[in-house]
C-alpha cells in the first residue's frame, strides 16, 4: 500500500490537514519535546508536530510496516523535515522505554489495530504521566 499512499500524498494531504492541524493544537508540543507518532503513513501529522519542537525537539514517526517507513522518510525529505527517526514499530507491543514520550499522535490507525486496548495501553505505558495522546478515528467515539 505504500507506493500508492506516496503517489497519492498530495491528495491524502488535502483532505487529511485539516485533522492533523487539529490532532498537533491538541497536543501542543513544546520546545525539546519527544512526540511519538504511530502507524504514522507518509509523518504529515508527526512533521508538523516536530517544528514545533524546534531544534530541540525530536519525533519518531513509526508505522508495522517498512515500506510505509521508507514512504514517510521520502516524504519528510521533499518537506525538508528535521529531528525525525524513522522505525519499524508495532503499537501492540512497543520497543520504547517507558515514560519515555511527551506527546503521541495518531491519525485513523487505532481502529485498524488488531487489539486497540493493547495498543492503548502501550501508549500510555510509553507517554510521560500528565502529557497527551491525540488521536482521531474513522469511528462513533
Amino acid at each position: 500500500m505504500a507506493p500508492g499512499w506516496y503517489a497519492q500524498r498530495e491528495q491524502v494531504w488535502k483532505a487529511s490537514r485539516s485533522v492533523s492541524e487539529w490532532m498537533v493544537r491538541k497536543l501542543d508540543p513544546q520546545q525539546g519535546d519527544t512526540v511519538l507518532e504511530l502507524a504514522a503513513g507518509l509523518a504529515d501529522t508527526g512533521l508538523m508536530a516536530a517544528r514545533l519542537g524546534g531544534e530541540s525537539g525530536h519525533v519518531i514517526v513509526t508505522d508495522l510496516t517498512p515500506e510505509m517507513v521508507a514512504a514517510a522518510r521520502r516524504r519528510a525529505e521533499e518537506l525538508g523535515g528535521q529531528n525525525a527517526e524513522f522505525r519499524v514499530l508495532d503499537a501492540e507491543r512497543m520497543d520504547l522505554a517507558t515514560d519515555s514520550v511527551y506527546g503521541v499522535l495518531c491519525r485513523w490507525a487505532y481502529m485498524l489495530m488488531i487489539d486497540p486496548a493493547a495498543a492503548f495501553a502501550e501508549t500510555r505505558r510509553v507517554l510521560r504521566p500528565g502529557r497527551r495522546l491525540a488521536f482521531s478515528v474513522w469511528a462513533a467515539r
